[in-house]
C-alpha cells in the first residue's frame, strides 16, 4: 500500500575533505528524507482522526 522505505547510501569518501563534503550532503538527504515522513506521519495521524470522528457518528466511509 505504502511504498518501501530505501534510506539514503551513505558515501565513500577519498580524503578528509571529500569526506566531510560528503557526510553533509548526505546529511542534508536525510533531513529531506526525515521532513518527508513527518509530513506522511502527520497525514496518516489526521485520517485516523477523520475516522475515528466518522466512527463516533456511527457513518461509514463515503461510497459505503
Amino acid at each position: 500500500m505504502y511504498p518501501q522505505y530505501s534510506p539514503p547510501t551513505p558515501p565513500t569518501p577519498q580524503s578528509l575533505e571529500d569526506e566531510i563534503e560528503a557526510l553533509e550532503d548526505y546529511k542534508k538527504e536525510l533531513e529531506d528524507e526525515k521532513a518527508s515522513i513527518e509530513q506522511e506521519i502527520s497525514d496518516v495521524e489526521a485520517r485516523i482522526k477523520e475516522l475515528r470522528a466518522m466512527l463516533e457518528k456511527g457513518g461509514k466511509p463515503p461510497g459505503q
